[in-house]
């Protein structure tokens, strides 16, 4: 079926920028059954990505004129958190938005700087594992994080298809449609799990919800980095490696209980876990990578984080050690001091 937002090829748009071509949006893309993306160039010949707001499911939903207004409180709700990460340099850049009239209707539009694609391009664990690669995505994922906390922004959607690269060799952190923002209530507020089920933290999976906004969304993003180093050097996320090794009845789909009395044999999981993960981890790196894991994705939220920071008012889930720590091997591999 064509729409309105899949008519803009050619179309010359506010501020100079022209619609090239439509690119598909990947299937697990968060938001991308409801836009339609484009390569877009500016005057001075630089491209950009355009995601188009595409209303016709909204229009054949139940009750349009609510799904109509979800969309719309989603899409400028984005667009916000957007533009309050101006000057975050590991955060995908919005560089416009906008709308224009096609066939009598408006389609409202993000531009965002273009990405070559995300880090699953070269972290395909099917070929030759690049170790400077891997750490250098991850200080760059773990800055990214920090400077959308400094915004008292929490991301709660980091995974693999999140993370883009730039020229090969800067990654950064996108997509924010599925944020937390403090202090302002979101579009997906009431969900106990905002981003993707296969990534969140396994306390949200037991419907544990924390009424302290810090340790539960904060806390997520901590357990969702140590997921992506989990997955640089695995190829698969923490979530899904611990549901393997949890029992059928201990699992969260046939637990009935709390989250505080499954603990106990979800942390035997995430040891065993932790066990099998360690082989896949070159030797230089292990004991620290390993310890990296563990305290980012500890079970318990309250015990989240680098020890050092436990306990401390505002800067438990504070990254800046994970920061200094992955740039300083990230250094080592590039320079040939770290083997495999």
């Amino acid at each position: 079926m064509t729409t309105p937002a899949k008519q803009l090829g050619g179309l010359e748009l506010d501020g100079g920028w022209r619609v090239i071509e439509p690119i598909a949006v990947s299937g697990d893309h968060t938001g991308g059954h409801f836009s339609q993306g484009y390569i877009v160039e500016s005057s001075g010949g630089d491209q950009g990505f355009l995601k188009a707001l595409d209303f016709t499911k909204a229009l054949q939903a139940d009750d349009p004129a609510r799904a109509l207004y979800a969309m719309t409180q989603a899409f400028n709700f984005e667009r916000d958190v957007l533009l309050k990460c101006r000057g975050a340099d590991r955060v995908v850049r919005v560089l416009a938005d906008g709308k224009v009239v096609v066939a009598g209707q408006t389609v409202q539009y993000l531009i965002f700087e273009l990405a070559n694609g995300d880090v699953r391009s070269q972290a395909n664990v099917s070929k030759r594992f690049n170790l400077a690669f891997a750490l250098r995505a991850l200080h760059h994922v773990a800055t990214g994080l920090s400077q959308l906390h400094s915004r008292d922004i929490a991301h709660q959607d980091l995974k693999p298809s999140n993370v883009l690269l730039f020229d090969g060799k800067v990654s950064k952190v996108a997509d924010l449609g599925r944020a937390g923002y403090k202090g302002y209530v979101t579009p997906h507020e009431e969900l106990e799990i905002a981003g993707d089920r296969t990534y969140a933290p396994l306390e949200l999976h037991y419907h544990h919800i924390d009424p302290d906004w810090n340790r539960r969304r904060f806390g997520c993003d901590a357990y969702l980095l140590g997921s992506m180093v989990v997955f640089f050097f695995s190829g698969i996320g923490m979530t899904a490696f611990l549901f393997t090794q949890l029992h059928e009845s201990h699992n969260w789909h046939n637990w009935g209980g709390t989250y505080e009395e499954v603990l106990p044999y979800v942390r035997d999981a995430f040891d065993r876990v932790m066990g099998s993960f360690q082989t896949d981890i070159p030797g230089e790196v292990r004991d620290v990578i390993v310890t990296t894991v563990r305290e980012l994705c500890e079970p318990d939220p309250r015990l989240r984080g680098h020890p050092f920071n436990r306990g401390r008012a505002g800067s438990q889930y504070s990254l800046e050690r994970y920061i200094s720590q992955f740039d300083m091997l990230a250094k080592r591999a590039e320079l040939g001091l770290l083997g495999l």
